[in-house]
């Protein structure tokens, strides 16, 4: 009996041990870069770390999300998974003494990667022009070494022919600048989608914080058919500055998403509106 006991134990724990590894045959490796092109490449030298900014195509005036992945400078087949990193881009107007610089919003990745890589966000508020240019600093503090260095990048902000962000002076008694952009849909289907936009606050010309104070209303129309849709769920804040609902798109075409901002139940911005077309 005890013979045909241990039998028994010892078919069970090979059949797990098959299934496990059979698990591990069948299960997916994530590719975090999948559908994403490297966009810029260089040395934050201080902090021993090469890094890569990687997108899902080059940068432009809106929100970009963007993922940075971090290798050692001496051994690049060896990815840095602990790492703080900061984003600081910063437009340059003019010359010489005329010269003038801003920011704008950003979205830092958080210090405990996604699947070995950091993602995270920045909203152009202006195109590269014969006026202006866009330089990216990535500060990169490598906790492996517990050092620091930085990243700077010459980068081009193109105009998109589809505008993705409204940037508007609000009309509330502190005349707040604010920049409203869209992130989704990136990819529209006929039904119900989700919506959602961020809401920052130029509150100097380095500083751009997310504002959680707004509600948002969106009234979709498609104007060739002169009609709208139904069902449609007005974005609430979800955290971050971001604001996410659904929006119900009934056939194929191009929709015009009117979007209206409001304070304290007062609306704050005047036609404000994205050209979704799919």
């Amino acid at each position: 009996m005890k013979t045909k006991l241990t039998k028994i134990l010892y078919i069970l724990a090979i059949s797990a041990i098959f299934v496990s590894c059979k698990d591990d045959i069948n299960t997916p490796t994530v590719n975090p870069l999948d559908g994403l092109t490297k966009l810029q490449e260089g040395y934050a030298l201080g902090a021993s770390a090469k890094v890569q900014i990687w997108g899902k195509k080059n940068f432009f005036m809106g929100y970009n999300k963007l993922t940075v992945v971090l290798l050692d400078s001496v051994n690049k087949a060896d990815t840095i998974k602990d790492a703080h990193i900061h984003f600081m881009p910063v437009m340059t107007m003019g010359s010489g003494m005329m010269a003038m610089q801003h920011a704008c919003p950003v979205e830092n990745p958080d210090e405990t990667p996604v699947n070995g890589v950091f993602p995270g966000a920045v909203a152009f508020v202006m195109p590269t022009s014969t006026d202006g240019s866009w330089n990216l600093s990535v500060m990169v503090h490598n906790h492996k070494n517990n050092k620091e260095g930085t990243a700077v990048f010459n980068i081009t902000v193109d105009n998109p022919s589809t505008p993705l962000m409204s940037v508007f002076t609000a009309t509330t008694p502190d005349a707040s600048k604010l920049v409203l952009s869209l992130v989704e849909p990136t990819a529209p289907k006929v039904g119900m989608n989700d919506i959602e936009f961020t809401i920052h606050r130029k509150e100097t010309m380095m500083s751009w914080p997310a504002d959680t104070g707004y509600t948002i209303e969106i009234t979709p129309e498609m104007p060739s058919m002169g009609h709208g849709s139904p069902n449609n769920v007005n974005p609430v804040h979800i955290g971050n500055g971001h604001y996410k609902g659904k929006v119900n798109f009934t056939m194929t075409g191009e929709w015009k998403v009117n979007v209206l901002v409001k304070k304290d139940g007062v609306a704050v911005s005047n036609n404000a509106f994205f050209t979704i077309t799919f």
